[in-house]
Order: C-alpha cells, then structure tokens, then sequence
C-alpha cells in the first residue's frame, strides 16, 4: 500500500497556488509530484515560493529566526513540535531540494538564517548551495549539527528524526545558541573592537565557585591514591545537586557527565552512596550521568581518537559539565611526554567549550607531585588543583590530602588559599573536616608577629626560619590580606 501526504504552498493571502504530493511506496522510496489549484498536474506559469510563505512573512517581520530544512514534513515537524513546548520556530523549504531563487534571498536579506541539513548525499549538497547562497547575504547564517544523527549515501536522518528519537526543541534552540555564525573553509573570523565591545555574549556564570566556571577547563592533579577521584565524584555530585562540596559551592544544579576510565562498578557505587549519605540537597534525577567501563560491552572509548570522541557525542548534547578521570585512560593512544599528542584533545575540549561546555580533567601527577607529561595542557586551563598528602601523613588515616592552585584564573586571596581535606567516619556517619595547611599556620603565625612589632631577625629567631624564607612568607601574608 501506498502513503500519500499533501503539501499545500499558498501565497502570502493564504491562497493555494500548488501542491505537492509525497507518495511513500512499499520498498521505502519516494517519489514527488505537483498539481496546480486547479487541478493541471504541472508548474507552467506558476512561480514558486518557500513553504508556509504566510508564517515566514511573519516571522521575517518579527524578527525571528527562520530555519532552513530539506522537506516539507521537517517544516511541519519542526513548527508543531515547537508548538507543543509553547516555542516559536519559523521554519520553510523550497519546493525542490536543490532549488534556490535570489528573490529568496532578498527576502531574508535581514533575518538570522540556520541550516539544517539532511546527512545524506543529497543533504550535503544543499547544504552547499544553500551556504553559498546565502552567506554574506543575510543578517547571520549557521549550520546546526545535530549530534547523533549519522551520514549515509541515501535516505540519511533528518530533524523529523532527530525529534523523534528524543531529542527536544530546548536541545535544538541550545545547539543553535552555541554554534558559530558560519564561514566558508578556509575563511578566519574577525571583529573590531567596537563590535566586541557591544558584542551580546552569553554570560559565563559559575558551575562550582570559586574555580570552575561554565566554559572552564580544570584539572585535578594528585599521585594515586591521594583523593583523586573523591574530589572529581564530589565536585560532580555538587554541581548536580546544586549544593556544597568541602570549601566550594555550587549557585545551581547542572547536568554532569562523569567519564570513569577505571574504577570498579561496585566502588563508584559505594562512593556515591557516601556522598548522597553526606548531602541534604540531592541530586536532580539525570543530572549526574556516569559512564564506567564494568557497564559497558565493549572497552571504554579512547578520546585521542576522533572516533572514541564521536561514541561520546550523544551525551554531550544534554551535558554542562564534562569529567575526564583519569588522560592516561582515557587517552590511551596519547604521548603522555610530548605535546603534539595533546593537540587533539586540546583542539576537542576548546571546541566543547565553544559549544558551552566546560570539562575538568583527572590526571596522575609524577615524582614531583605535580602532572606527568606535558606542561602544555596548563596553557588553556583556567585552574589546576594539586592534591597531596601533607608531610606528616599515614595511611591509616585513609582520605587525607592538601589542596592548593597551581594555576587559579580569575580568583584570588583566601579563595585561592590552600586547605587540608581529611574523610571522617564516626558514629556510622561520613563527614569532611577542613582545616589550615601547615603553611598557612605558619604564615598566621608570622603575621601575627609582625603585626606586634617584631622585627624580621626577631621572627628569624623565635620559628626558627631563614630571612627568605620569613620574607617570602611575609609577602604571602600581604597576598592572603593577613597585613
């Protein structure tokens, strides 16, 4: 049996000029034919117009952005769905998928244009015409990615089935808010700074205070065994909940994708069930995703490879924040000491955080407590964390560790100061106890002394320090507002 849809095209009065007809056959093709008003199944003497031409003289002169799609039914889909969820989208298409008229042009010579393309053969190709087009012809032009839909020679998905695999209009008008105006291969972005200046960006708001804002990049830094991975499940399940996580605070809950290259399904159990005993405020249902490799059918994807990368990309449409623990699991094809083997990764994380995302890194530190391999991931980083046990230490003690900013971006003073952690069981209950380094003691300390009058040789004398070493931490002082 056959499936017959009708397309109706009118004029700006609502009155039918044509239609065209999709005839959906037995093995899955189709085929189109037109049929004038009056009933002559050809196009002699009627000139064409974009779909629904009422609802985008509209919205043209709203000012809203129209999107461009392939067929009709996506301009139905599109428009209905957004409907439902109380959105206005103004979507069109032209009558043959390879068509396209300047008066067409002109007529959204003063609109926001985005693209979305088919991911087939045919797609691509109008995709191309439609770019070249239109750019440099209309107010803004974007080419929109819907991530999981995948490219095939023939029949490839669309935005109708985008939509229908799940996907909401609030995930599109997000994929729309973060994707670059569009330029052609080859072509480099430019702005004066007077249009920087006035330039309308989204604000960049903060994910856990003081350190990691939306559109960061963090890592976390510490030898095994230290705390690593307590610290990156804690700061996750903060930010989901919007809740508190040892000095840091989270103003609201954000969705979380936790990427664990290595621990037991059973212990990342455990963990949460700890930090949910821990926490009044819950985590959102969703908002924290976990990805771990005692789950999954098949090995854990290697992200130093475009493919391991694309095998996450359906996740992270709906993520905030993006958790890598550990690189040297992760990014198991990678060089750990030479920087080239960091520039794919470093080229992922700066295009998710073009896209809004921010994502924090988990990586073992070397002999000298600091990060194994190549400095040359700090260059794009906002903040580093380092995670150590303090001199005294024993292992009896289980959780406990210094923190301190190797790098802290945008804060200071005590929100940059470091701070010791240390896990607590007592009474069947979990708790984390914060408290001053022994650096920090020490400066109070010395403070203090000056602030009474003494002098440096004096301070020398009574903690038994050198001269530099009592001026250094002087000057630490000043920085920390203790003078």
């Amino acid at each position: 049996m056959r499936n017959q849809t009708n397309y109706i095209y009118t004029d700006a009065n609502r009155n039918e000029l044509f239609k065209k007809t999709r005839v959906d056959k037995e093995d899955g093709s189709k085929s189109f034919y037109f049929e004038q008003s009056n009933g002559l199944k050809n196009m002699d003497g009627i000139d064409l117009i974009l779909y629904r031409l009422p609802y985008l003289l509209k919205g043209i002169a709203a000012q809203e952005t129209i999107f461009l799609v392939e067929g009709e039914k996506d301009v139905d889909k599109l428009m209905s769905k957004a409907i439902r969820s109380k959105t206005v989208i103004i979507a069109t298409t032209s009558p043959g998928t390879l068509t396209w008229r300047t008066e067409w042009t002109d007529l959204l010579k003063n609109s926001n244009v985005v693209i979305l393309y088919d991911y087939d053969k045919t797609g691509l190709k109008r995709k191309e015409l439609l770019c070249s087009e239109l750019y440099g012809k209309v107010k803004s032009l974007k080419v929109v990615d819907l991530p999981g839909n995948k490219y095939q020679e023939k029949h490839g998905p669309d935005i109708t089935d985008w939509l229908n695999n799940g996907h909401t209009i609030a995930e599109l008008l997000e994929l729309v808010l973060h994707t670059p105006t569009y330029l052609p291969p080859g072509k480099l972005r430019t702005v004066s700074a007077e249009d920087l200046l006035t330039l309308q960006l989204p604000e960049r708001e903060m994910l856990l205070m003081p350190f990691l804002p939306s559109q960061g990049l963090v890592l976390i830094v510490a030898k095994r065994g230290v705390g690593k991975t307590h610290i990156a499940l804690g700061i996750a399940y903060a930010i989901a909940s919007g809740g508190t996580f040892l000095n840091w605070t989270a103003p609201t809950p954000k969705r979380v994708l936790y990427l664990d290259g290595e621990m037991p399904a059973i212990l990342m159990q455990e963990r949460l069930q700890m930090l949910e005993s821990m926490n009044q405020t819950k985590a959102a249902q969703q908002h924290l995703q976990i990805i771990t490799p005692d789950l999954q059918e098949q090995a854990m994807p290697d992200l130093s490879t475009e493919h391991g990368r694309s095998m996450l990309e359906e996740y992270l449409i709906n993520s905030d924040l993006i958790i890598i623990d550990n690189i040297s699991c992760l990014f198991r094809s990678s060089s750990e000491n030479e920087a080239d083997s960091w520039q794919q990764a470093q080229e992922w994380a700066l295009d998710l955080r073009r896209r809004g995302k921010s994502i924090l890194f988990v990586h073992h530190a070397g002999k000298s407590g600091l990060q194994r391999g190549t400095s040359k991931r700090e260059d794009i980083l906002d903040s580093v964390l380092i995670l150590k046990h303090p001199d005294d230490y024993k292992p009896e003690e289980g959780a406990r560790f210094e923190i301190s900013f190797s790098k802290a971006r945008h804060f200071t003073g005590d929100d940059a100061k470091p701070f010791q952690a240390q896990l607590i069981y007592e009474n069947e209950v979990y708790s984390w106890y914060i408290s001053d380094t022994p650096e920090n003691e020490t400066i109070k300390q010395i403070a203090n002394l000056k602030k009474e009058g003494n002098t440096i040789k004096e301070i020398e004398r009574e903690m038994k320090l050198t001269k530099a070493q009592v001026e250094l931490r002087l000057r630490k002082a000043k920085e920390h507002g203790l003078l």
